[in-house]
């Protein structure tokens, strides 16, 4: 005679293997959540970024601007040759 499954081990039985299912799905979903928050921080630190890159970038044009003797130039060079007979003569 074939034995028959009763409704509530059958319930029982169901309930066990959906569980850690279930679990395993809101982890999931708790890191995807955290991924998406981690993704738009990193989207906030690069345009950041950019932004002072750009800043730092002005501020070396104003600086070149200022600076006395641009390098390469015949002024500079002679600079230069007065500071190492300088040296020389110390």
């Amino acid at each position: 005679m074939q034995q028959m499954v009763s409704r509530r081990s059958f319930v029982t039985t169901l309930g066990m293997v959906i569980l850690p299912f279930t679990a395993l799905a809101q982890d999931n979903k708790t890191k995807n959540d955290k991924t998406k928050e981690e993704k738009e921080e990193k989207k906030k630190d690069a345009q950041e970024k950019k932004e002072d890159a750009k800043d730092n970038a002005k501020d070396a044009v104003e600086d070149h601007d200022n600076v006395a003797d641009g390098p390469g130039t015949d002024r500079s060079q002679d600079r230069r040759q007065d500071r190492r007979r300088d040296a020389v003569k110390k």
